[in-house]
C-alpha cells in the first residue's frame, strides 16, 4: 500500500493558513453567483429573427452529419490496402488482382489503371495513404521528390474549402439584420472558435504521417496500414456538425433568457427608446393621416359635404340660440340632477361609465403615452 508523504498535521496548517483567505472569497463568489441568477428574468419565447438563425443552423449540422457517415454518396473510396487486406510492401500486381475480386465482372475501372500505374513506390503508397487517390493521381505538377506539392494540391479544396464554408454559415447566422442582438453577441466567440477548428484540421493534414506515426510493425509491413485520408474525411464533417450543435444550444440558451443572460447596456436601452418613439409616431403619423384621408374624401364628394355644412350651420345656430338663453349647465334641474347623480342616487353607472371612457380614450391614443 502506497502511504501518502502528507500528513494530518500538514493539511490542518495548510487549512489553518488558507481558508481565512479562500473563504471569504468563496462567500463573496455564491453571492454574486446568487444574485445574478435572481435578476434573470424568467424565460421567455425564442426571437423570429433568432428562429432564423437556428433553423439554418440545423440544415448545416443535418449536411454535416450525413457527410460524416461511411455510405453518404460522398464518402470517400475503401482503402484498397484494408479492402484487399495488402500491406504497405504487398506487391502492386496482388494488390490489384485481390482489387479486381470486388469489381463487376472482376475487371479493373479505368480509375484502378491509373490508380495502379502511379502506385507502385512506397512513397506513392504513403502520399495514397496521406491525401487520397485523386490527389495522387491528378496532380499534374507534384512529385514524388517533394511530398509538399501534393500537399498544397490537396488542401485548397479537401480541407480549406469545407471550413470556408463553414465559417461563412457561421457569419450569416451570427449577422445582427439575420439573426439579431441575441445571436450577434456570439459572433466574436463563434467565429475563434471556429478559425481554431480550422487550424487544428490543417496543423493535423500538414504535420501527420499515417505511416511514420504508426506502429513499427506498419513500417515493417506486418499489419495494415492506415489511411489518414478515409479517417480526416469522416471525421472532419463530424467535428463541424458537433460545433455546430453546440452553437445552435448556446445560441437557444442565451436567447430564451435561460443561461448566459446579460443586462442590456445603456447604449441598447437608449437604442430600444428610441426606437419604441419611433413606432409610436409613425402609429400617430398613420392615424393623423387616416383622418386627413378621410377629410378630403368628405370635402370632395358634393352630396357628404352638403351634410356637413348643413351640420355646422345647425350646430353654430344652436349656439346663437343658447347664447340668449343661457348655458343649460347652470339651470336649476340640470344642477340638481348632476348632483343626484353624482351622489350616486340616480340610474347612471359613473363607475362603468368612466371605464367606457378610459377605455375609449386609451384605444383612441394607443401608443402615445410611451
Amino acid at each position: 500500500m502506497v502511504e501518502l508523504g502528507i500528513s494530518f498535521a500538514t493539511i490542518r496548517s495548510l487549512l489553518v493558513f488558507f481558508a481565512p483567505i479562500l473563504i471569504p472569497r468563496a462567500i463573496n463568489f455564491y453571492r454574486t453567483i446568487r444574485a445574478t441568477l435572481a435578476q434573470r428574468p424568467s424565460p421567455r419565447p425564442l426571437p423570429s429573427s433568432t428562429s432564423r438563425s437556428l433553423n439554418v443552423l440545423f440544415v448545416t449540422i443535418t449536411i454535416f452529419l450525413v457527410l460524416s457517415f461511411p455510405f453518404n454518396p460522398h464518402a470517400p473510396d475503401a482503402n484498397i490496402f484494408s479492402l484487399t487486406r495488402s500491406r504497405l510492401n504487398t506487391p502492386t500486381d496482388v494488390i490489384f488482382n485481390r482489387l479486381a475480386r470486388y469489381r463487376p465482372n472482376n475487371t479493373l475501372t479505368a480509375a484502378d489503371m491509373l490508380l495502379r500505374s502511379k502506385l507502385t513506390s512506397i512513397g506513392a503508397r504513403k502520399v495514397y495513404l496521406r491525401f487520397g487517390p485523386d490527389t495522387l493521381t491528378s496532380c499534374q505538377f507534384c512529385s514524388l521528390d517533394n511530398v509538399d506539392s501534393y500537399l498544397l494540391y490537396h488542401l485548397p479544396f479537401n480541407t480549406l474549402l469545407p471550413h470556408l464554408f463553414h465559417m461563412l454559415v457561421l457569419g450569416l447566422v451570427t449577422s445582427r439584420p439575420f439573426g439579431g442582438q441575441e445571436v450577434a453577441r456570439w459572433r466574436n466567440k463563434f467565429a475563434i472558435a471556429g478559425l481554431a477548428l480550422a487550424a487544428i484540421d490543417l496543423y493535423t493534414v500538414t504535420t501527420y504521417d499515417p505511416v511514420q506515426s504508426a506502429q513499427a510493425a506498419v513500417r515493417a509491413g506486418q499489419i495494415l496500414p492506415p489511411s489518414l485520408y478515409n479517417q480526416i474525411t469522416l471525421i472532419r464533417p463530424l467535428a463541424l456538425s458537433i460545433f455546430d450543435g453546440i452553437c445552435a444550444g448556446l445560441i437557444y440558451l442565451s436567447a430564451t433568457n435561460r443561461f448566459f443572460f446579460t443586462p442590456p447596456s445603456q447604449s441598447e436601452q437608449v437604442d430600444q427608446l428610441v426606437s419604441t418613439s419611433m413606432n409610436s409616431l409613425a402609429g400617430t403619423s398613420s392615424k393623423l393621416h387616416a383622418l386627413s384621408v378621410t377629410r378630403n374624401a368628405v370635402v370632395r364628394d358634393k352630396v357628404l359635404k352638403d351634410r356637413d355644412d348643413e351640420y355646422w350651420r345647425t350646430v353654430v345656430a344652436m349656439n346663437g340660440e343658447n347664447m340668449g338663453v343661457g348655458n343649460i349647465w347652470e339651470e336649476e334641474e340640470v344642477v340638481r340632477a348632476m348632483s343626484r347623480a353624482m351622489a350616486g342616487q340616480g340610474d347612471v353607472d359613473l363607475a362603468g361609465l368612466g371605464v367606457n371612457a378610459g377605455e375609449y380614450v386609451n384605444g383612441v391614443t394607443a401608443g402615445l403615452e410611451r
